[in-house]
């Protein structure tokens, strides 16, 4: 009901406006009946937010054809933070911190003398497994949905809610950081090597799986960081 009023309430240029913009939208074939409904009701939205200072759909977007031009760019309608779900992202958070630390491991044990048990493989587990759970767990808990009603966070429970996320991540390497080098053995520095380019060859397979590609170093930052502005332009529009 909502969106008929709301499609009542556009000029009858904007109405033939979305209606041209649907049925090329459409012609494309490269969007579901649930993209193209959703992009169509995004920029209702926009002519209706903007049609009563006089602003037109065709000075907003030019014709229909080149709108249709502009919501086909694949980075609109790349994944959000959100679509992915748990596991992919907290799988590529763990093999990136997995990669980082088993190569700084690596080249410290080639220049050190010392057998340091703070660079020991159960160690280095629990810095990625651990970190990379908690990170991934606490991102996606704590950074605003801009396609839900509401895309706000508390900013308190926020800063909260990630600080003792870190926390749980430095008390668990520490407690396997004082494990005794039986239970917590340290490798050779090449194996830490090779263990960090294995873990590369998983990060890349990870990330053209599930379509993380092009999203950053660590892609669940940059995700996050996206769907933050998104949730911020949508509340500054209401």
């Amino acid at each position: 009901m909502s969106e008929k009023k709301e499609k009542r309430q556009l000029t009858k240029k904007n109405e033939e406006f979305i209606f041209q913009f649907k049925k090329h939208l459409a012609k494309s074939g490269k969007l579901d009946a649930e993209q193209i409904e959703k992009v169509v009701v995004e920029v209702e939205d926009e002519l209706l937010a903007t049609q009563h200072t006089g602003r037109t759909a065709q000075q907003l977007y030019g014709t229909p054809t080149l709108a249709v031009q502009k919501y086909l760019d694949p980075k609109r309608h790349a994944k959000k933070l959100h679509d992915f779900g748990f596991l992919p992202l907290a799988i590529d958070t763990i093999l990136v911190i997995f990669m980082l630390f088993a190569f700084v491991f690596g080249v410290t044990l080639f220049f050190s003398k010392e057998n340091n048990a703070g660079a020991g493989i159960l160690s280095l587990l629990t810095i990625a497994i651990l970190g990379g759970t908690v990170y991934t767990y606490a991102l996606l808990k704590l950074t605003p949905n801009p396609d839900e009603q509401k895309p706000t966070v508390n900013k308190g429970k926020r800063w909260l809610f990630l600080a003792g996320a870190i926390v749980v991540w430095l008390l668990g390497f520490v407690i396997v950081g004082i494990m005794p080098p039986i239970i917590n053995p340290t490798l050779p520095p090449i194996a830490y090597i090779i263990l960090g380019a294995l873990a590369y060859g998983g990060f890349y397979y990870n990330r053209q799986k599930n379509g993380l590609k092009g999203n950053g170093f660590f892609a669940i930052g940059q995700l996050s960081n996206q769907s933050r502005f998104e949730a911020q332009q949508k509340n500054n529009q209401k």
